[in-house]
């Protein structure tokens, strides 16, 4: 036989006090809640949908239970007294460095992802400076498995996760000055695949990466010109000019032009082709790179105009 559902009369009297900031009325019902109702109810969260934060001093005061805490740290994004928000969190024990597990299809690598969920307070800078004093783990690092070695993984660290994040916003670019002590690897090569992201300008800008890691057979500088960022490319090519690898790392740019994802040039049109002959440009007047040594058997056919103008200004 079925047992009889029974409502619960104090879930309504509960959610009318807390609307109405009843403290005294609140806690008494609350007391009648159980566990499970508490959850379902989600106070903290419809605290933070009426944006107040006396809402969610009383929430947090009665232990209500903090859920899906990496949503509620981006919606902090958004919200006018964010600052006191993230103070009252903190200051009522929530953990910053718990960790969070991001499935594969929710990160750009479309690999598991498990790092300290106060990681998404770099959705904006202030919040993420109190973050840091709070305790967030800067330090903290996971291993991914490496898509051009089999079997094999790479440590990538907290700036690596921060860029790896699938998010609808990006995070806040200040949030970069934060990650101090080591330098970006797959994060930032998966952020030049990608046209144009506001974090690669700044990372550039700070040194923020390894110039010479090769990733999927290839390096930075490479995956720079087929992510056509031609704003930072210059940049990149000083870098690798400065290192000991350079004539590797240049020989590995000029790939560009060959195989790599045939049909780019004529499903991006004349605005990748330009953004190519640019950055051509500057191998050839910065890195003397001589495009008549460039055999015609390592230029893909839609690439061969381009070519054939650099070779004509290297014979000017």
């Amino acid at each position: 036989m079925m047992k009889r559902f029974v409502k619960n009369e104090a879930v309504g009297q509960a959610v009318r006090a807390f609307k109405e900031l009843n403290r005294k009325d609140f806690e008494y019902y609350n007391a009648e809640l159980s566990e499970q109702e508490r959850v379902a109810l989600n106070f903290v969260k419809r605290a933070f949908h009426l944006e107040s934060s006396e809402h969610l001093a009383l929430a947090l005061d009665t232990n209500q239970p903090v859920i899906e805490l990496d949503r509620l740290l981006l919606k902090l994004g958004s919200i006018q007294d964010r600052t006191l928000f993230f103070r009252l969190l903190v200051q009522h024990g929530v953990d910053l460095n718990q960790l969070k597990e991001l499935d594969g299809h929710r990160s750009i690598v479309r690999q598991p992802l498990a790092f300290p969920v106060g990681l998404y307070s770099a959705i904006n800078h202030e919040l993420f400076q109190l973050a840091i004093e709070a305790g967030l783990d800067l330090d903290y690092t996971t291993s991914l498995q490496r898509s051009d070695r089999f079997l094999e993984t790479h440590v990538i660290n907290m700036l690596d996760l921060y860029l790896l994040l699938d998010l609808e916003d990006e995070m806040d670019v200040r949030s970069l000055e934060f990650f101090t002590d080591h330098p970006a690897t797959i994060g930032f090569v998966e952020q030049l695949k990608r046209s144009n992201p506001s974090s690669i300008q700044t990372i550039v800008e700070t040194k923020k990466y390894q110039v010479d890691f090769k990733y999927a057979k290839h390096y930075p500088l490479f995956y720079a010109m087929i992510g056509r960022h031609t704003e930072v490319f210059e940049q990149l090519l000083e870098a690798v000019l400065k290192t000991e690898k350079e004539q590797l790392l240049l020989e590995d740019a000029l790939l560009a032009f060959h195989n790599h994802q045939p049909g780019q040039a004529s499903a991006l049109g004349n605005d990748y082709i330009d953004s190519l002959y640019q950055m051509g440009e500057q191998l050839r007047i910065r890195a003397n790179i001589d495009f008549k040594q460039v055999e015609d058997a390592y230029i893909l056919a839609e690439y061969q105009e381009i070519v054939e103008r650099l070779r004509k200004d290297s014979l000017e």
